[in-house]
């Protein structure tokens, strides 16, 4: 959701003169039911490299559900009347086991629907918009938000960097997965499509570390930074071992990533796609 202190949209991020590595990266990153019941099926799980993943719905969904990609995950508004929904049942009680590519079936319409960071989760993201229009009451409200892939920049300091390539790869495997990374740009006009109106659509840039000079965009870069270095190989192994690397060769290539996410030479960030509440 908007948040009410979010910088003015720009069309250009001026950097800070900065070295290379910055520390203050590093230091940044160290502080900072009306569907079916639980069966046998849903607790099924596959372990890949390391990973565990779940195998409910069709199977496909890219991100691990353990303990360490757990940890990602925040629980946030404890105050307001909420059902989430996950392939695996390992967040709170009020959240329930359910697959949305398939035709939702609750008991009741909702007033907001929320959708973020779903990128690579959905084949048809059209069809997640229709049987969320059919499921919202009259006068509700749908909020999308997600990131583009690959890495952008304004000028050519992102050039020949693995974060970059990283990026590029990402793009490559979720496409040859038949779940896009680059889908959030379609957004308003899927939107459109499935019959919503009044839709209102947000570009922002979210630099990839602290580089920029703005003190608001230098604070989006370090929790950027903070949550892609934490859940860099959970968001990564899966797909790009599907797309032919090696676990050593994932591994490689994910700690020079890291190393670029501290590089404040690279001037980097992703576009970010919000339909906010009007």
């Amino acid at each position: 959701m908007a948040e009410l202190d979010d910088p003015a949209v720009t069309t250009y991020l001026e950097p800070e003169d900065q070295q290379v590595d910055d520390s203050g990266v590093d230091e940044a990153a160290d502080d900072v039911s009306s569907t079916q019941s639980i069966s046998s099926s849903i607790l099924r799980y596959r372990v890949e490299n390391g990973r565990t993943y779940t195998t409910y719905g069709s199977g496909e969904y890219s991100l691990p559900t353990d303990e360490e990609e757990q940890d990602r995950l925040t629980d946030e508004h404890e105050e307001a009347e909420v059902l989430g929904l996950d392939l695996s049942p390992i967040q709170p009680s009020w959240f329930e086991v359910d697959d949305l590519e398939k035709p939702w079936m609750f008991k009741h319409p909702f007033d907001f629907v929320f959708i973020r960071s779903m990128i690579a989760s959905f084949k048809d993201w059209r069809v997640v918009f229709n049987e969320a229009f059919k499921n919202i009451e009259p006068g509700g409200y749908i909020e999308v938000q997600d990131n583009v892939y690959p890495l952008a920049s304004d000028n050519d300091t992102t050039k020949s960097t693995n974060i970059l390539r990283w990026s590029e790869l990402m793009v490559e495997a979720a496409d040859k997965l038949g779940r896009s990374i680059t889908v959030a740009r379609d957004f308003e006009s899927m939107l459109a499509d499935a019959g919503f109106v009044d839709i209102v659509e947000i570009r922002k840039k979210i630099p990839m570390n602290r580089w920029p000079k703005d003190l608001r965009y230098k604070e989006l870069g370090t929790w950027s930074c903070h949550m892609l270095r934490n859940g860099i190989e959970g968001i990564s192994m899966g797909l790009l071992t599907g797309l032919g690397l090696s676990v050593e060769e994932v591994h490689v290539l994910l700690a020079n990533v890291r190393k670029d996410l501290s590089d404040t030479t690279i001037h980097g960030y992703w576009d970010t796609y919000d339909t906010p509440l009007p």
